[in-house]
């Protein structure tokens, strides 16, 4: 049951949250924050790589790794070997820059490196382990290294070297940077390697979890198939968020439009398994099942299946609107919509 508080308390936690984003931003080991165009410039005359945390200032794990960030040894650590700076998350601007990148933050926090020419080296969210002043030196060390890094992990992949160590760090790195061609290939090349005997193992569900992006792989047929057995091993909330993620990455994929009626209704299917009932299943597909059927230049079946969405109620005003326009692209502009 969720207290209730009053106005005295709601300021008291409303000026607790605003003095830990405070105090935050004022950590000595990292520089205040410029113009990123600015930071770039000056790594490149300095030489140096260019460390962002991106951190959200009411995430009890970034609180948890600000007092580590404190310690004076990753002060002069940080100063001799990166511009560091801190990304608040919670701000539009700092998400932009994010996005401008192609830089995908599953977790917070997480340490950002990029070369001094502006390149991407690698992307690390941090975990509890790590948590201490040598395993942020260690996981720094490693993302400053040229021939160490992510990046060139999926580089010696791009290159033929598919062994599993550089094919997960390839994978992975290749995910957080949005990069989701290279994503799927490394996957399924992975999931080739993988003995059906283990597709239960910790490392596959960490795959599934951490990885994948695709549901058409012997892996995440395995596991759609089998939920129950899955369960038994792992958090039972964790697998039925990873199946859903997988089978809704499937379905928002730019290649989705070119699925077969048997795809969409494999990931149907899943989305079944997982307990989801048929109106939010047909809240999820609707639009792309008649973006499908329009690519083919079916308008009859494309109408036909909003109508039947809808059940016979009246189809909201907005939504009529957009349903119109898509039913009536590239038509003559005399044509009129066939939704009544």
């Amino acid at each position: 049951m969720v207290k209730k508080i009053g106005l005295v308390g709601f300021l008291f936690v409303a000026c607790l949250g605003q003095l830990m984003a405070q105090e935050k931003t004022n950590n000595p080991s990292f520089r205040a924050l410029i113009p990123f165009e600015e930071i770039f410039k000056l790594a490149a005359k300095e030489k140096k790589p260019i460390l962002f945390e991106a951190y959200l200032p009411t995430c009890s794990h970034c609180i948890a790794y600000d007092k580590t960030l404190r310690d004076p040894r990753l002060k002069t650590y940080l100063q001799t070997n990166y511009l560091a700076y801190q990304l608040d998350l919670s701000k539009k601007e700092n998400n932009l820059f994010l996005r401008k990148f192609h830089i995908f933050i599953p977790s917070t926090p997480s340490f950002i490196v990029f070369s001094p020419a502006g390149k991407i080296m690698d992307i690390e969210p941090l975990g509890d382990e790590s948590n201490s002043v040598v395993g942020i030196q260690q996981i720094l060390n490693r993302a400053k290294n040229p021939l160490a890094c992510s990046a060139f992990l999926l580089q010696k992949y791009q290159q033929g070297e598919k062994t599993m160590d550089v094919m997960l760090s390839a994978g992975y790195f290749s995910r957080l940077i949005m990069d989701t061609t290279h994503t799927i290939d490394i996957v399924n090349e992975i999931v080739r390697q993988i003995p059906k005997e283990q597709y239960q193992d910790e490392r596959s569900f960490l795959i599934i979890q951490k990885i994948m992006l695709d549901d058409e792989n012997p892996l995440f047929q395995h596991f759609i198939s089998n939920l129950g057995a899955y369960k038994t091993k792992f958090d039972s909330l964790n697998v039925l968020q990873a199946a859903e993620n997988v089978l809704m990455s499937s379905l928002y994929c730019s290649r989705a439009r070119a699925y077969s009626p048997e795809r969409m209704e494999s990931i149907k299917n899943g989305l079944r398994k997982l307990g989801l009932p048929e109106a939010q299943i047909s809240l999820r597909t609707i639009v792309l099942e008649v973006l499908i059927d329009l690519d083919h230049r079916d308008v009859r079946k494309a109408t036909s299946k909003i109508l039947g969405f809808y059940a016979g109620k009246a189809i909201p005003d907005r939504e009529k609107e957009f349903w119109c326009k898509q039913l009536t692209r590239g038509l003559p502009k005399d044509q009129t919509c066939p939704l009544p």
